[in-house]
């Protein structure tokens, strides 16, 4: 499933795991992934999240702050849960929409901002982040990146022109 996913995407979830064995989670929840975006936020996302003031430790104690989380045992490996796998789900849906061939970190956070079924939205919402102004600046960066990922010299019909 990851062999669809930037360095860049597949760092955030790392870093979701690693937040979630912090916190002695016995899953890596929607919220460790929302709060591993910020965390690792970077580019065009980071100007986002800032001019809303959205920063990890704002981010972390308006989740904590409504989450109960119990302690279990640290592991190294937890299993995602249903609302983490739904948005990476989410995110690959996004490409197969896009025509992009990999997830970026953007996807992660179009899927994470969008996602209805969990809280995320309403976290942002929150720390007055707004969804509905921010989700089309993130769409047209991905297709800026649908652009960059094309590459005319292995694009197929390019290839068989040159064999002509």
């Amino acid at each position: 499933m990851f062999e669809k996913f930037t360095e860049k995407a597949v760092n955030v979830i790392v870093e979701a795991q690693n937040i979630a064995i912090y916190d002695h989670s016995d899953k890596v929840l929607a919220e460790h992934l929302l709060l591993a975006l910020v965390k690792e936020t970077k580019g065009f996302c980071a100007k986002i999240f800032k001019n809303y003031n959205i920063t990890y430790e704002r981010l972390a104690q308006e989740i904590y702050f409504s989450l109960n989380l119990e302690e279990t045992d640290m592991t190294s490996s937890i299993p995602f849960s249903e609302s983490f796998k739904r948005i990476l789900t989410n995110a690959l849906h996004l490409i197969e929409q896009s025509g992009n061939p990999t997830v970026h970190y953007e996807h992660l956070v179009l899927a994470a901002i969008t996602d209805t079924e969990s809280k995320l939205p309403q976290y942002l919402t929150n720390l007055g982040f707004d969804i509905e102004k921010s989700k089309p600046l993130i769409e047209k960066l991905v297709q800026r990146k649908v652009k960059k990922d094309f590459h005319p010299e292995l694009d197929e019909n390019k290839e068989s022109e040159i064999n002509l």
